[in-house]
């Protein structure tokens, strides 16, 4: 483009189709890179964790690393998705949807963690010392006595 002023450059933009297209392409695809960055898409295969409860506690409290160090460690893992396999220890209700208190694998021993805002739907299919299939988004991790609580959203059971 060989004109100076803005009203010039679109003149010329709008005289030309190519031009009008290329402009308006290059606006759609910035304005989409624009809208999506810092988004997290669930499909998205980072977005999901590999690590087993065990796993992830080892990687974090039996590590050796500082407090700090834990600290930081448990915000990698926040928002990722997890699936696990748990027994069914308690449900109880909550304004927010059911809470769902979870021991990890196949057998009950201690509360390990927890699905949060759980539809009555779901809910109230699941009764005690139930084994579930489950994926789900860390939402946060706790510390607890030995290890750490996992508190988890926007579980799909299987």
């Amino acid at each position: 483009m060989k004109n100076d002023s803005f009203q010039d450059m679109w003149a010329e933009v709008k005289s030309s189709k190519p031009k009008l297209y290329f402009v308006i392409f290059i606006a759609v695809v910035g304005g989409i890179g624009l809208v999506t960055t810092g988004i997290e898409l669930p499909s998205l295969p980072d977005h999901s964790i590999p690590h087993s409860y065990d796993e992830l506690m080892e990687e974090i409290y039996q590590s050796g690393l500082t407090t700090a160090q834990e600290a930081e460690k448990k915000t990698e893992f926040v928002g990722k998705r997890v699936s696990w396999q748990a027994t069914v220890i308690d449900v109880e209700p909550g304004s927010w949807g059911n809470k769902v208190t979870l021991s990890d694998g196949p057998k009950n021993s201690l509360a390990d963690y927890f699905l949060e805002g759980v539809a009555d739907s779901e809910a109230l299919q699941l009764s005690k010392d139930d084994v579930i299939n489950f994926s789900a988004n860390i939402d946060r991790i706790e510390d607890g006595v030995l290890t750490g609580y996992v508190y988890l959203t926007d579980a799909e059971f299987r």
